[in-house]
């Protein structure tokens, strides 16, 4: 059998600070106003605006993306919950 040369092979568990359990991810995005302008990435768009990521590209007056890197864009929070608050206010018609 072959050793595994990871760090912290799954069969092990990582110790914990006395008295404190990790915390769960439940979101992708922070809904806090702490980070209004945090980047975020289209899979946590989508999740937000419940919308397909050919519609977050296509709509005309959907918040402009942020180039990360070559391959890489990201939305500022605070104009993705705009758009939605903006799109909800209006009560848009299909």
């Amino acid at each position: 059998m072959r050793r595994s040369m990871h760090p912290n092979p799954p069969h092990t568990t990582t110790p914990h600070t006395h008295g404190t359990q990790p915390t769960p991810n439940t979101s992708r995005a922070s809904l806090t106003p702490a980070h209004p302008d945090r980047l975020i990435r289209l899979p946590t768009v989508c999740e937000l605006t419940a919308l397909g990521k050919s519609s977050v590209y296509s709509i005309p007056d959907f918040p402009k993306r942020v180039t990360l890197s070559r391959r890489a864009v990201g939305w500022r929070l605070s104009e993705v919950l705009a758009w939605i608050e903006s799109r909800s206010a209006v009560g848009v018609k299909s």
